[in-house]
């Protein structure tokens, strides 16, 4: 999981499929999943929670993230 500089509040999340820990990144195992956070987004993701969401209309991962001072419109990027 990163934390990128994208979209029109300043930031956003990105996920992308990982097969080997990088040197700094932080660790998380729950449930038997394993989660890698990039060193850059440990501070702005601590105290998080991510889900997978199904619903009649889409199926995601959703954010709970305490951190967040803003968000935009649209909900795909957030502000600390």
């Amino acid at each position: 999981i990163g934390v990128r500089q994208k979209g029109c509040n300043g930031l956003t999340y990105t996920l992308e499929y990982a097969t080997a820990k990088q040197k700094f990144d932080e660790e998380v195992e729950q449930d038997g999943v394993k989660v890698w956070i990039e060193p850059k987004a440990q501070l702005s993701l601590l105290g998080s929670e991510m889900d997978y969401v199904t619903d009649k209309l889409s199926s995601e991962f959703v954010f709970r993230n305490p951190n967040i001072k803003g968000t935009c419109g649209c909900g795909e990027s957030f502000n600390i």
